[in-house]
């Protein structure tokens, strides 16, 4: 097999060795959202910094509080001189002395003492001698004496309540990896480990071009023979959606010379280039030979695709070319098959393809003899159900398109029968 006619598998290889993540820089958290991680990050200081209460109540010495267990209840005796057992109430009550307080973000230095609890809020720095928590709820205040009711608070042990030191992360460990798509939560756990800016991917600069003297604006009404260039609009959302910066550049007509110049034009300061229309094998299909007389390098010339077979990928300078069939469907599979996974390996991705899922067929799905039919589909009660327009001129065929079904060559597969598809997106999802 040559480089003219791949299976699919060869051709994304090819495509995916052309590509290597794009080089760093610096963005403020704010502006990293989306964006994938290009350094490894470690935490500048332990999380939390301090023993912190989990709960508004009382900081207290766990040994003042060891009486009120059953054993004691039963035998009459209390551990501590605080403890008061009330056995015709069936509670046991602890009595400490307050000593002051500790607010989140004012830790207090006084130390707590044997018999004496201090008012902690949640968050707030376990002050020194304490080594426990008493909810709130748990608690009688009366002036400067506290009772706590152990038979609500239970037993309470060291770390009663507390978040220790260092529990949620140690002061220099790892917390994001490179190759992490920065989400919010993401960018809050760097902001709390003391990350003001981050080192991520640039995004891919993506030039989009529609080519053929039968197109008319959005918004223009077509005449006789003539279609409205929606691929371009297409394209640039599906681009957007993998993390590209796009410039549309519009459409130019079947004249060699200006499809030149909009194709260098195109290439000029583009990591990507998206073209399509023009790049079959009749007299008015001008991109592949405009692409050569510019000096471009073929890397292949065709897929073992249904539809889009005569979809092109080249080097232009730095620029990354995909020539991509005029049809609404095969310009949207070819991107999805292969311009997607080029523009998030730029972008730093360590995924770099739809995701795929095994999937029932709840009708049957047409082969395309040697080559592999993509089937759009959507997902209904969890088996794949083919759109009702297979047909690649037809934008139909894309309308709530939720799967793409890689059904393998030959003659097609039956209703019930498996296939692995990409998944698109969730029902009702983006």
């Amino acid at each position: 097999m040559t480089a003219d006619d791949l299976e699919l598998a060869d051709a994304l290889a090819r495509v995916l060795s052309a590509c290597a993540p794009l080089p760093g820089e610096r963005r403020a958290l704010l502006a990293a959202r989306g964006r994938v991680l290009a350094e490894t990050l470690r935490a500048r200081w332990a999380m939390p910094g301090a023993n912190v209460s989990t709960m508004d109540g009382w900081a207290v010495r766990a040994a003042d509080l060891s009486a009120g267990t059953a054993d004691d209840m039963s035998s009459g005796t209390a551990a501590s001189p605080g403890a008061r057992t009330d056995l015709s109430a069936g509670t046991v009550e602890v009595e400490l002395a307050v000593v002051g307080e500790s607010a989140a973000g004012h830790p207090s230095a006084a130390m707590v003492g044997p018999g004496q609890a201090m008012r902690i809020s949640t968050g707030a720095v376990l002050p020194p001698g304490a080594d426990a928590v008493v909810a709130q709820e748990d608690v009688r205040r009366h002036g400067e004496r506290l009772s706590i009711d152990l038979g609500r608070a239970g037993a309470v042990r060291p770390g009663h309540f507390v978040r220790r030191a260092g529990s949620d992360l140690a002061a220099g460990v790892e917390i994001l990896s490179p190759g992490t798509a920065l989400r919010p939560g993401d960018l809050a756990l760097a902001a709390g480990a003391g990350h003001a800016d981050l080192l991520v991917h640039r995004p891919p600069r993506v030039a989009v071009l529609c080519t053929g003297d039968e197109l008319v604006d959005i918004g223009c009404p077509p005449g006789h023979g003539q279609v409205v260039s929606s691929n371009g609009l297409m394209l640039a959302l599906q681009a957007e959606a993998a993390g590209a910066e796009v410039r549309d550049l519009g459409r130019v007509g079947d004249e060699p010379e200006a499809l030149r110049r909009a194709l260098a034009d195109a290439a000029a300061g583009a990591n990507v280039v998206l073209v399509s229309g023009g790049i079959s094998v009749g007299d008015h299909d001008l991109v592949w030979p405009a692409l050569l007389a510019l000096g471009a390098e073929p890397i292949f010339r065709r897929v073992r695709l249904r539809p889009g077979r005569p979809l092109a990928f080249a080097r232009l300078g730095d620029a990354r070319v995909f020539a991509l069939p005029g049809n609404p469907a095969s310009t949207y599979v070819g991107f999805e098959l292969f311009a997607r996974p080029a523009l998030r390996r730029l972008a730093g991705h360590l995924q770099v393809e739809r995701p795929r899922r095994r999937v029932v067929l709840a009708a049957p799905a047409e082969g395309a003899g040697r080559r592999t039919h993509c089937v759009r589909a959507r997902l209904v009660d969890g088996r794949a159900e083919p759109l009702p327009s297979q047909v690649s001129g037809a934008l139909t065929s894309l309308r709530g398109c939720d799967l793409l079904v890689l059904v393998p060559p030959g003659p097609g597969l039956p209703a019930g029968a498996e296939a692995d598809a990409l998944v698109l997106a969730d029902p009702g999802g983006e």
